[in-house]
C-alpha cells in the first residue's frame, strides 16, 4: 500500500474501508482480529459510520490491517479559529506547566525540612513570632524526651 496524505475523518475512513478491500477481509474477521465486539467494526466503516474512531478501537483497526500513523501535522485552521475566537477566555489562573512553575521563585518564608517533610517556617522570617514558635516546640520535645 502507498502512504497516503489524510486531512479529514471521511478520508482516513477511505483508506482504512480501501485497506479492507486490498486484503478482502470481513468485517467479521476484522472484530477478530481487532478484539472489538462483534459488529463493532461495521458500524466504524459502514457509509455514513454508526460509531466514530475512538483512540482503542482506531488504533485497534490499523494493527489488524497492518497499518499506522507514520506522522501528525497539526496546524491552525484560519475558518475554525475565526469562529470560536470570540469564545476565547484567557485563563483566570497562572499556567501549571514546568516553564511557568520554574519561573515562579519559591515563597522565603517557607522550607521543607528533610527529617519531617512538613512545611516549617524558616528561621530568617521577620515573622518571628513563628520562627520562634518553630523553635519552641523542639525545646519542648527535647525536654519530654530527657524526662522519660
Amino acid at each position: 500500500m502507498k502512504p497516503r496524505l489524510i486531512g479529514s475523518r471521511e478520508q482516513l475512513l477511505d483508506v482504512v474501508r480501501a485497506r479492507r478491500d486490498e486484503l478482502d477481509l470481513s468485517h467479521e474477521t476484522l472484530d477478530d482480529l481487532t478484539g472489538l465486539q462483534g459488529g463493532y467494526v461495521s458500524k466504524l466503516l459502514a457509509d455514513p459510520p454508526v460509531r466514530g474512531f475512538g483512540q482503542m478501537s482506531l488504533q485497534a483497526l490499523l494493527d489488524a490491517l497492518g497499518l499506522r500513523i507514520a506522522f501528525a501535522v497539526i496546524m491552525e485552521d484560519p475558518e475554525q479559529a475565526d469562529r470560536v475566537r470570540a469564545r476565547w477566555k484567557p485563563r483566570k489562573r497562572r499556567p501549571t506547566n514546568v516553564k511557568a512553575a520554574a519561573s515562579v521563585p519559591p515563597d522565603p518564608t517557607m522550607r521543607c525540612v528533610a527529617s519531617s517533610p512538613q512545611i516549617a517556617p524558616n528561621a530568617d522570617s521577620t515573622n518571628l513570632t513563628e520562627a520562634n514558635n518553630g523553635k519552641q516546640h523542639e525545646v519542648d520535645r527535647r525536654a519530654d524526651q530527657a524526662g522519660s
